[in-house]
């Protein structure tokens, strides 16, 4: 399926989309570091202010990732209006300040509201960096391109859980969120002095006096896809954020040992899976459309066996071997779904998309799941003690089952989409 309707990508000199690219990266590293330090000191912060695993799902979750996506929907209509520069300069510089805020909480109310804080800023991160690389970037190499900006995030990743729990172990949690802000700031002012923007496409369908809302809400094959994208969202978001406190309470690890481990094996096999996704989408991508779609839909269904051996794993380490294949595998797809759900969008509505695209993925994969996994745990805690998070994330892995279900509704929605269009274009 082409993108029917579209003007030709404009021209941007390979040097300066690769400059572009680099700095979507830092600041997308900046942003997963920002965001995962609240997982990363978890536990001492449940103990310090006695928390139930429902509010600390809240915090890893829900105070975040709610208010993420919400703003991430306006993000996208303001960033398919304005200056995504300017918004992306902005956003980081608000989002770390409310990071270094997190450290002077003194309850939960304070830190949800941070939390809160920090999910309002990275709102606009994705759906600018989505948007800027479609228009940077022709067709057939964008799944790689998307691949090395998520990939960006691996390094704050890897950055959190190794540098963030040995500043916690060593000068207690709130010291982390103070060295994790600055440079968020200092990123965000060199972006407000020197950030440039490629020039955008244009849609030669688009209605005038039609939002992009609108022209979204008419474009079906685009809304199962982005349903698909988000109930798969739970193992890159709602289960990452979890799966420190599952190896505490399961394996015996102290945290420090699980910011040594999981630094290396998250970020490491994360990297892999969206440079490897990458690779992989840019070869076809070239196939079309529905390539990126059966792609997706394989992923989606083997990531249920992996996760599932990475909470039944006899020994330690076993399950970590398990785990640095499920987080190759958890994000292999995400350049493909992201290649394809912005070709089956209007040039005009990619950034909105995004933002769309983001909501969902908070308020089901990272809220909605991750709130009743533990809601689940705490209920199953009477009978299992510390392995109900165990069980109750095993309950989760369902949401990968019907993720693949509905990639493959979105297929044949978009198939009938290309052959209506072809239909219209030679009677």
């Amino acid at each position: 399926m082409r993108e029917s309707g579209t003007a030709s990508p404009v021209g941007v000199p390979a040097q300066a989309a690769a400059t572009m690219l680099v700095l979507l990266a830092i600041a997308y590293g900046l942003a997963y570091l920002d965001r995962l330090m609240m997982a990363v000191v978890a536990e001492p912060v449940r103990h310090e202010f006695g928390l139930s695993d429902k509010q600390l799902f809240a915090l890893t979750g829900a105070a975040f990732v709610l208010i993420y996506g919400a703003c991430s929907m306006i993000a996208g209509w303001l960033l398919d209006r304005a200056s995504r520069a300017r918004i992306i300069g902005m956003a980081m510089g608000g989002w770390s300040l409310a990071t270094m805020a997190c450290g002077f909480a003194t309850g939960f109310p304070g830190l949800a509201a941070a939390r809160a804080g920090v999910g309002v800023g990275e709102a606009a991160i994705v759906p600018a960096a989505m948007a800027m690389i479609s228009d940077a970037y022709p067709p057939q190499k964008r799944p790689l391109a998307m691949g090395v900006f998520y990939a960006g995030g691996m390094v704050g990743v890897f950055v959190a859980w190794v540098a963030g729990s040995w500043v916690a172990a060593h000068y207690g949690w709130r010291s982390a969120f103070f060295l994790a802000g600055p440079p968020g700031i200092v990123l965000a002012l060199l972006v407000l002095w020197k950030g440039r923007e490629p020039e955008r496409e244009f849609h030669r369908g688009a209605v005038r006096g039609r939002g992009t809302f609108a022209d979204i809400a008419r474009n079906t094959p685009l809304l199962w896809l982005l349903g698909a994208g988000s109930v798969l969202t739970f193992v890159n978001i709602g289960l990452i954020n979890q799966l420190g406190s599952f190896f505490m309470r399961s394996h015996a690890m102290p945290m420090q040992q699980v910011g040594l481990i999981f630094g290396p094996v998250m970020a490491g096999g994360t990297a892999c899976g969206l440079i490897g996704g990458g690779w992989i989408g840019n070869r076809l991508a070239a196939r079309g459309v529905d390539a990126l779609l059966r792609f997706s839909t394989i992923n989606a269904f083997a990531l249920f066996p992996i996760y599932m051996l990475v909470f039944l794993a006899p020994s330690k380490g076993l399950a970590l071997v398990a785990l640095f294949l499920g987080t190759i595998a958890s994000v292999l797809y995400s350049p493909c779904f992201s290649a394809a759900y912005q070709a089956v969008s209007a040039p005009h509505t990619r950034a909105t998309a995004a933002g769309i695209s983001g909501f969902a993925n908070a308020l089901i994969g990272g809220a909605l799941t991750t709130f009743l996994v533990g809601a689940l745990s705490d209920h199953w805690k009477p009978a299992y003690g510390p392995e109900s998070l165990r069980y109750a994330m095993m309950a989760g892995l369902v949401s990968c089952l019907i993720s693949g279900a509905m990639f493959v509704k979105a297929r044949q929605l978009v198939a009938q989409q290309a052959a209506s269009a072809d239909a219209a274009t030679f009677p």
